[in-house]
């Protein structure tokens, strides 16, 4: 599974995250603040081939985040994006 972006990088209430899998799976994202606490969890089920997720980051305090991505317990990026 291969993350390919996070479209826009500065996050009002929805984003985007392209995913493309070589086979079904599931993915977790992994929201961490600044100070690297846990400020939200989002977990997907994937399909083959090439996708565009929906993220909704409305809940999320203005900031600065971290976007964590695993396929099951493997870890595949890290995103940096701004919560506007």
């Amino acid at each position: 599974m291969y993350i390919q972006n996070l479209q826009p990088g500065l996050v009002d209430n929805l984003s985007y995250l392209t995913v493309l899998a070589n086979k079904n799976g599931r993915l977790v994202c992994k929201v961490l603040d600044v100070e690297g606490r846990l400020a939200k969890t989002l977990v997907a089920t994937i399909n083959e081939g090439r996708q565009q997720l929906e993220l909704n980051m409305g809940d999320l305090n203005t900031g600065r985040y971290v976007l964590n991505a695993f396929s099951g317990d493997i870890f595949i990026k890290s995103i940096r994006f701004d919560k506007q």
